[in-house]
């Protein structure tokens, strides 16, 4: 992965965050999965994309949220099938839009985990959403190694 545009407290924060991810079940991953206010992240993103202008910015970022959410993608599949969820009291599946929600949410946390020195409370707020609490945990935490 090509993160040279990243800065070395972009890639702190993004350690922190992929070990608390690492530690996440994808049982976890409903509660991130929230529909949010489409008006309040569309300028929220506006923002963020305006602090990501280089192209080898974007393009490191894109490589870091391709990496999660195909971390994520794993987990989900590695599930166990419904049948074997009965006897263990797991949730029922859900559904392919709960997935494509939570995906979103994660690319979205990543940016704010990225841009956390650079956005304004209300505009992190407003990427993070239901993912505020799991990250803000996960950055307070020590970093790795």
């Amino acid at each position: 992965m090509s993160t040279s545009a990243l800065t070395t407290a972009e890639l702190d924060r993004l350690d922190r965050f992929g070990v608390a991810f690492d530690r996440l079940p994808a049982a976890g991953y409903a509660p991130l999965a929230a529909r949010p206010d489409p008006e309040v992240t569309e300028r929220a993103t506006a923002v963020a994309l305006a602090h990501l202008a280089s192209t080898s910015r974007r393009a490191a970022v894109r490589e870091v949220v391709a990496s999660f959410q195909s971390a994520a993608a794993r987990a989900y599949s590695d599930r166990m099938s419904l049948p074997d969820t009965i006897l263990v009291f797991q949730s029922l599946t859900d559904r392919g839009e709960d997935r494509a929600r939570f995906q979103a949410g994660l690319e979205r946390a990543i940016v704010a985990v990225i841009l956390w020195d650079e956005l304004g409370d209300d505009d992190l707020a407003a990427l993070l959403g239901p993912w505020a609490t799991f990250v803000e945990t996960a950055l307070a935490a020590e970093a790795p190694g």
